[in-house]
């Protein structure tokens, strides 16, 4: 047999040795991945982080007049409460917000409470909310309450805390029209057993 004849049918031995091992290698990739991609959704499932939301701090304050208010009267209710001043511009903007989204669900079970912080003496927050057509309670000389308590070091600052007295977040968003004020206190209401 001519040395040509051999080499062609070492050649064709071997092209399909080649071929047969590329698609091996490509098997086992393709099986590699897969058991990988499994893998990682078992892991997913299985170590997926709890989100361990805070407790929400007991605290009591004061009206404008004097009335004591504790964060305990409202048990079992969904609250928002806004940390604000009335010299702050951003919290006088994000009042008309807050304001429709307790005419909207109040009659639900939500409470919308701001307290006020860093006022002047003689400051009459209540007052001045009043007379700006917005109509959720406010107290007076949150100060110690806001940044012991909520570590609050900014105005506005909105805590939403769950009918089981969990704080579920907080934003110092004071876009009065940001849809996510709605959709998180329909989520609040909803929460009430």
């Amino acid at each position: 047999m001519p040395i040509a004849c051999l080499l062609s049918q070492v050649n064709t031995f071997n092209n399909g040795q080649a071929i047969f091992m590329r698609l091996i290698k490509t098997l086992t990739l393709v099986f590699a991945l897969i058991s990988c991609a499994l893998h990682a959704q078992e892991s997913k499932e299985s170590t997926a982080p709890k989100i361990e939301h805070p407790d929400a701090p007991q605290w009591t304050l004061s009206t404008q007049d004097g009335k004591q208010i504790s964060f305990s009267d409202y048990a079992g209710k969904p609250v928002i409460i806004t940390f604000w001043g009335t010299w702050c511009p951003y919290c006088k903007k994000l009042h008309p917000g807050l304001e429709k989204v307790r005419a909207k669900y109040e009659e639900q079970g939500l409470v919308v409470l701001g307290i006020s912080v860093n006022e002047q003496d003689g400051a009459k927050p209540q007052d001045f909310l009043t007379k700006n057509g917005i109509h959720f309670l406010t107290l007076v000389e949150g100060d110690d309450i806001a940044e012991d308590a909520f570590q609050v070091f900014g105005t506005p600052t909105t805590l939403f805390i769950s009918p089981q007295g969990k704080i579920l977040g907080r934003t110092m968003e004071s876009n009065p029209e940001d849809p996510r004020f709605d959709k998180i206190a329909a989520y609040l209401v909803g929460l009430q057993d």
